[in-house]
């Protein structure tokens, strides 16, 4: 171990316990043994040392191959696992790549030895979950499972429960048993490789999410008790302001103190609100151009240089390079695979 100190949220070890209590393993007697409080699971938001986590999990649930517990305990897991408040921040994002960028940004909250990024690789992207100094762990495959499944629960959120990834790579050399592999079958897993790392297509990773206030499948049941004041929800609050700024942006920057003005409040109100949902005005301005922007870019009549004026950019380059960060590619490439997806789409119905 390095001289990082390496602390997890004990929500995450709960899903391991879960699986442990369900199996007949002594979980209550192996807790008082151990060096975790005894009365973890009462106290989820509380910090406990990942090593001493590994280790008891492994010790406790003896009985399973470690990749095998890893995997019972990453399909417990679930986005309801995080903060409330990290929940929101993911669930808020509007195109997968955007809600692997919250991820990113709230990963140390989580498991402050965890670091999380994303390379190109041709048309895919690599999401790769680092654990500083656990490389030789032995059991460090049991926290790369609830990593993958953080990832993959990400993109599930964007692509459907059903969507598996192309490949996923884990540092653990451990062999990957009958169980794992039938629960990832047309999924290339490769062990002992330098980085745990999930593999997404980057035209899966541009697709843009369902908005929350019409979608069938809805938010993690934890997000709708997420309220901000009036009994609205972080993530209601924040669609809703969206929704209500884009038909002015065809007039030009919409500032916040008329954002205020049209939804009855005082632009101190609407401030504090946003902060509470974690959230700014000028991120919310940035979202809305970008959903007006991907609604027009939807019909093949528009030339994007005329998309880019009407949602209020002064050049079309301004408008690429904001409409990258979101999607991970260009207009054109986005306008591009909705039409490769349509077609496909009129093929299967035919």
């Amino acid at each position: 171990m390095g001289g990082r100190l390496a602390l997890v949220r004990a929500t995450h070890l709960l899903d391991y316990i879960a699986v442990l209590r369900d199996a007949g393993a002594p979980v209550d007697r192996d807790l008082a043994r151990s060096r975790l409080p005894p009365r973890i699971e009462e106290t989820p938001d509380l910090y406990v040392s990942v090593p001493i986590v590994l280790e008891w999990v492994a010790r406790t649930g003896h009985d399973f191959h470690p990749m095998e517990l890893g995997l019972l305990g990453a399909q417990k897991a679930s986005l309801a696992s995080l903060r409330p408040a990290h929940q929101t921040a993911i669930m808020a994002a509007q195109t997968g790549l955007k809600r692997l960028e919250a991820v990113i940004a709230i990963a140390r909250f989580e498991d402050s030895a965890l670091d999380v990024s994303i390379r190109q690789e041709g048309d895919d992207m690599r999401v790769a979950c680092a654990m500083a100094d656990f490389g030789q762990h032995r059991f460090l495959c049991l926290a790369e499972w609830l990593n993958v499944q953080g990832v993959i629960s990400v993109i599930r959120s964007v692509l459907g429960s059903a969507w598996c990834p192309s490949e996923i790579c884990f540092v653990s050399p451990m062999c990957v048993p009958p169980a794992v592999q039938a629960a990832f079958p047309n999924t290339r897993i490769m062990v002992g490789q330098p980085n745990t790392s999930v593999v997404v297509s980057r035209a899966e990773l541009a697709r843009s999410t369902c908005n929350p206030l019409t979608s069938e499948s809805g938010v993690p049941a934890a997000l709708a008790s997420l309220d901000v004041e009036d009994g609205q929800s972080a993530w209601e609050f924040i669609g809703l302001m969206r929704m209500m700024i884009q038909p002015y942006l065809n007039d030009g920057r919409i500032d916040i103190s008329i954002a205020a003005e049209i939804a009855g409040i005082s632009a101190r109100t609407l401030q504090r609100r946003l902060k509470m949902s974690g959230s700014t005005y000028s991120q919310i301005l940035q979202e809305a151009r970008f959903a007006l922007a991907r609604t027009r870019l939807e019909d093949p009549g528009m030339k994007v240089t005329d998309v880019a004026m009407m949602v209020g950019y002064d050049s079309p380059q301004h408008f690429t390079r904001a409409f990258r960060r979101f999607t991970g590619v260009t207009p054109s490439q986005y306008r591009d695979q909705r039409i490769a997806e349509a077609s496909e789409t009129d093929q299967a119905v035919a």
